[in-house]
């Protein structure tokens, strides 16, 4: 789906009368015009399933979404190791910390703009509460998060309840944080 520079002018005018007359009637304005005005429809599917084209969600709002995913069950799993447990994955990942190690970092507001565009239509959305979907990391972490996520995707299929995801995949997932040449 893709709208021409006229269609957009009208629906974005559309949201601007939706609000003035304050209609609250399931549709959020706001959701709509962020959507239109960065051409991420996919946002429109997501909100509003019965506007569905069957379109794909785009690679790069799947990477978004996982690697948001990702840094909440690392997290969980590791709050749930006995200490025996969380000291092994202290001495092997270099640099780790279990405050800032769990955190999203974000994404890089010079080059990945695309992703810092999708975290704030997430937050419009009222996804992932609570969360800084929108933070600068100062650093491309693209090529990061993809690496993390080649580990922690097949991992995601064991995670139990009450533990997470095994305690060698949460190390190697952190371990795939620094780059191969560099290990």
């Amino acid at each position: 789906m893709s709208y021409s520079q006229a269609e957009k002018l009208q629906i974005l005018m559309l949201c601007d009368i939706y609000r003035a007359l304050d209609i609250e009637d399931g549709l959020n304005p706001d959701v709509v015009e962020q959507a239109v005005s960065t051409d991420n429809y996919w946002a429109l599917s997501w909100e509003y399933p019965s506007l569905s084209n069957q379109d794909d969600t785009p690679e790069s709002v799947k990477l978004f979404v996982d690697t948001v995913d990702m840094f909440d069950l690392l997290d969980y799993t590791y709050k749930n190791l006995p200490d025996e447990h969380k000291q092994e994955v202290a001495e092997k990942v270099e640099f780790f910390s279990p405050e800032s190690s769990f955190v999203f970092p974000g994404f890089d507001g010079n080059n990945e703009i695309e992703y810092l565009t999708i975290g704030s239509l997430l937050k419009t959305m009222d996804r992932f509460s609570g969360k800084d979907l929108t933070k600068n990391s100062h650093r491309p972490c693209v090529d990061i998060y993809r690496r993390m996520l080649e580990v922690f995707l097949p991992a995601r299929r064991n995670f139990k309840h009450g533990e997470g995801i095994p305690k060698d995949d949460l190390i190697n997932t952190l371990l795939a944080k620094t780059h191969p040449s560099n290990r």
